[in-house]
């Protein structure tokens, strides 16, 4: 292992004291469990995945009244009586219920990678790049309401799909 690069050294020493020492427990977590990163990923992914659920929260609340709200039978709400919120009610739906339903081939991938112990700085890139994919395609699908956007909306989620892909080819390839 490479020591750390000299200006690294020294923006580290600039730091304030306390940032320091939390920043070395955190190295030193870091170098006990190589897979921290990319298992800290998997909350973040999950997290991510509720981010459509409360943008249509927001857009519904500034439709309504929250006395007005169903709270008893939340999933009967009909979009189409929001009226030009309806379009972003519906894409939030859908892209929350994808994130959903990309999670948990994601988080068992990661787990499956580090119980192969596949290589943890390879785990962690296609954990981040999986971040940023869905990451994309989240904002792509609830900001974008034409072909150009809904088309690279398409390419972030393949891109996130090909994460997943080649997580489980790492695990099942170490």
């Amino acid at each position: 292992m490479q020591a750390p690069p000299p200006w690294l050294m020294e923006t580290f020493g600039k730091l304030p004291t306390p940032l320091q020492q939390r920043a070395q427990e955190l190295l030193m977590k870091i170098m006990k469990d190589t897979f921290l990163p990319a298992v800290a990923t998997v909350p973040i992914a999950w997290g991510l995945a509720y981010v459509p659920h409360f943008v249509k929260m927001g857009a519904i609340l500034r439709c309504q009244r929250v006395s007005e709200y169903n709270n008893q039978l939340p999933r009967t709400t009909d979009p189409d009586g929001f009226g030009t919120a309806a379009p972003l009610i519906k894409r939030c739906i859908a892209c929350h219920l994808n994130g959903l339903e990309s999670f948990p081939a994601f988080a068992v991938a990661v787990l499956l990678c580090k119980i192969q112990r596949t290589k943890p700085f390879e785990v962690t890139q296609l954990c981040l790049r999986y971040l940023l994919a869905r990451t994309m395609f989240t904002v792509c699908y609830i900001a974008g309401s034409n072909d150009a956007v809904a088309g690279l909306r398409t390419l972030s989620w393949m891109g996130s799909v090909h994460s997943i892909w080649r997580l489980y080819a790492a695990a099942l390839t170490a």
